[in-house]
């Protein structure tokens, strides 16, 4: 596909908050048939690649796919705000979640992807992390939406920025970049909402995106004043993780990606138990120890393995072959 220097500009000023990327392997995982992101290094410093224009135009044009974190650490504010719904009836969520943001005077563009879609709400100037997630929580939970990871919810929305802030060099989670081809299926989602009325190429759809009704600070501030994200949702948790000595690759499994502590105490982190979770207990949410020092040791007091912690996350450890 075609991709003008102009559509890099509109797509950088629109998407990209920070020059931190992932990118989608070209071939799946030989254990799990899953097309995994990974950070590109450069393969003679090992150091990550920053993204630059060339790298978005071929996003664009469909070489390679990039994933972007929606989190400057500089500001700890983002450009958009995004809602990821991929599980049954992903749909039914995503159309009350974009009607009652519309009620709130928010617009919300929808772009599908494999399993069901993301909303994408972007900002007319970066907003704070936090005061995002408080305000998309709180529209969720009075909808009756299910967030992924609380109340045992292990299918459900993930909410983008996942973090309310980050330490200096840390990267928080990453989502697919719009318009670009997933590698799973070589397909390219739209944004639906803009057929017929708009085409599906990459100079209607940006236009699009560019004349959609931003969400500014102070209808921020005003939809989500006195508002908090309830301490079930898990969000009791240190604003900033210490970056271990132990986390050098950043390929390994971290486990504080995928939990929230509830608090610290002692040496340890305490979160709730996934698999505990997942069979409807640890209400207290407070099963897990997570070792402060070196977060790759942590262990369930109610007897969970990490096989079985694993597993919930469906992020099973892998089993090498014979």
């Amino acid at each position: 596909m075609p991709v003008t220097e102009q559509n890099v500009r509109d797509y950088w000023q629109l998407f990209v908050n920070r020059r931190a990327y992932t990118r989608q392997s070209a071939k799946p995982d030989e254990e799990t048939g899953r097309h995994h992101y990974y950070k590109p290094t450069n393969k003679e410093t090992g150091k990550a690649l920053e993204l630059d224009p060339a790298t978005l135009r071929k996003h664009l044009a469909g070489y390679l796919t990039i994933g972007l974190y929606a989190i400057n650490p500089q500001t700890q504010r983002c450009k958009w705000i995004a809602i990821d719904a991929d599980y049954n009836d992903a749909a039914f969520a995503l159309a009350d979640l974009r009607g009652e943001l519309r009620e709130d005077g928010v617009e919300a563009a929808l772009e599908m992807s494999r399993r069901g879609g993301h909303l994408w709400i972007l900002c007319q100037e970066p907003l704070l992390a936090s005061q995002c997630r408080i305000y998309i929580y709180n529209v969720a939970l009075r909808l009756g939406v299910p967030i992924k990871g609380t109340f045992g919810q292990r299918d459900g929305i993930e909410i983008f920025p996942r973090q309310d802030r980050l330490a200096a060099g840390e990267y928080g989670n990453a989502i697919r970049g719009p318009l670009g081809v997933h590698r799973a299926n070589n397909h390219r989602y739209w944004y639906t909402q803009a057929i017929p009325e708009v085409g599906l190429n990459l100079d209607d759809q940006l236009r699009y995106l560019k004349e959609l009704k931003k969400l500014s600070e102070a209808d921020l501030l005003r939809l989500s004043r006195g508002m908090s994200i309830p301490e079930e949702c898990g969000t009791k948790f240190p604003t900033t993780m210490p970056r271990s000595r132990f986390y050098g690759s950043g390929k390994e499994f971290r486990i504080l990606d995928y939990v929230r502590p509830k608090r610290k105490r002692s040496k340890n982190y305490w979160a709730q138990c996934p698999s505990c979770a997942l069979a409807g207990n640890d209400r207290a949410a407070d099963n897990l120890a997570i070792s402060v020092e070196d977060p790759r040791k942590y262990k369930c007091w109610a007897g969970c393995t990490k096989e079985d912690i694993r597993e919930a996350l469906g992020c099973p450890i892998r089993t090498r072959r014979l």
